[in-house]
């Protein structure tokens, strides 16, 4: 987003907007929950011959479209309200995406979507490493209570 889209990229750390709270769903979900039949189809279309880029290419789109109102939101509540129902807006059609998704973003070079992908992998695995450490000392302390409170 930083790369294509600086001044909404901006207008969220403004706001300390999470990027990923907006765009998890979209992607888990594949834009069925968030966008109208149309897209989904066209995305799906798109994401089965061209693969999981397409994923990032709809998002971009999408902000895209929505460029001029997002910058008027005054604070990171609007920005997620504006963004729950963004794909559902009149001016997100399957025509408006595919032509800013696959013209206005090209080039779209699969090697850095890779290398970002590859450091959050990392971040990932790191505090999900993390949380198994938090359970391990978890169940080994419930476990010591467990032995002492049964001692008594």
């Amino acid at each position: 987003m930083a790369d294509k889209y600086p001044k909404i990229m901006m207008h969220f750390q403004q706001f300390r907007i999470d990027l990923s709270l907006i765009t998890f769903n979209w992607f888990l979900t594949l834009y069925v929950d968030n966008t109208n039949i149309e897209v989904v189809l066209a995305f799906w279309d798109s994401f089965f011959y061209e693969g999981d880029k397409v994923l990032f290419r709809f998002a971009l789109a999408i902000f895209r479209i929505h460029h001029d109102r997002l910058l008027t939101t005054k604070d990171g509540i609007e920005v997620y309200n504006f963004c729950r129902s963004i794909g559902d807006s009149d001016l997100s059609t399957p025509e408006n995406i595919k032509k800013i998704a696959f013209g206005e973003l090209n080039p779209f070079p699969m090697d850095r979507v890779n290398k970002r992908r590859e450091v959050h992998y990392r971040k990932v695995v790191g505090e999900l490493n993390q949380l198994e450490k938090m359970r391990a000392e978890y169940n080994t302390h419930k476990k010591s209570s467990a032995i002492h409170y049964d001692s008594d």
